[in-house]
């Protein structure tokens, strides 16, 4: 995966895969709730994705794969 997320863009991404609102995403990094969606559409351009589960899946998913869950 060769995806160049911004720093904000990966405070944002991870702060979806919480399960947050974008009000909550934006009190959390003290941002306005317009600047979270903005940094949220350039995240799922920059993946190729359409929706916040979809992003999370993309991103993290690979990281866990191989990973014993027991």
């Amino acid at each position: 995966m060769d995806v160049k997320l911004s720093t904000r863009e990966l405070e944002v991404l991870t702060e979806i895969r919480t399960g947050k609102t974008n009000k909550g995403i934006a009190d959390s990094l003290n941002i306005c709730e317009g600047t979270v969606k903005l940094h949220a559409n350039s995240i799922y351009r920059k993946l190729g994705v359409k929706n916040r589960v979809q992003a999370v899946n993309y991103f993290f998913k690979p990281m866990n794969q191989g990973m014993n869950t027991a």
